[in-house]
């Protein structure tokens, strides 16, 4: 295999090479590691609700097909695991199930669930 290399001054622009490229680099890995921070957060402690107040809020969001997030009542390291917010898409037999924004479906224990939020379509879809 032959490489031909064409010498810098018969170049048609004056090249910086990688130089270039490492901004775009540098950016892309510095928002990475803004989203990373954001979701290695540990989550403040929500109020617990009871568990007719969170069945009825999940049955209100089930039927208007609403987003919700939903926080579990589990530690990892002391803090609260991150909250899980998706459309609320099934609802039956003390489980939910919850449409993420990835397209996967979660299911939930609702025996395991501390609090739950509605939040609006519009903004959670936007973010």
């Amino acid at each position: 295999m032959t490489v031909y290399e064409v010498p810098r001054e018969r170049w048609l622009y004056a090249d910086r090479g990688m130089m270039k490229r490492m901004g775009w680099l540098l950016s892309d890995h510095s928002s990475y590691l803004a989203e990373q921070a954001s979701t290695d957060r540990p989550e403040p402690e929500l109020p617990e609700m009871g568990f007719e107040q969170i069945n009825l809020r999940l049955q209100h969001a089930w039927e208007k097909s609403q987003i919700v997030s939903v926080q579990i009542n589990a530690l990892y390291d002391g803090e609260y695991l991150p909250l899980i917010q998706g459309a609320a898409v099934g609802f039956a037999a003390s489980q939910l199930y919850l449409q993420l924004k990835t397209g996967h479906v979660r299911m939930l224990q609702v025996e395991d669930i501390r609090h739950v939020d509605i939040l609006d379509a519009t903004k959670w879809w936007a973010e």
